[in-house]
């Protein structure tokens, strides 16, 4: 299954993105009120097992339980 997942530039960590501003682990990806072009480039669809983030991992995997 693929999800959303957003790249984070510091570190090359691989997030899962909950919704327009935010990721699973609560990493803010986008701060800004409104979502332009650029910012939807960067999200971009993966497997999870390309999701490198442990705490995004783990919130789905509780999420899915649940």
């Amino acid at each position: 299954m693929f999800y959303p997942t957003y790249q984070r530039k510091k570190d090359n960590s691989v997030h899962i993105v909950k919704d327009q501003n935010t990721c699973q682990c609560g990493l803010k990806h986008n701060s800004f009120y409104e979502l332009n072009r650029q910012d939807l480039r960067n999200i971009v669809f993966k497997p999870l097992d390309e999701v490198t983030c442990e705490t995004c991992l783990e919130r789905l995997k509780e999420m899915q339980d649940s």
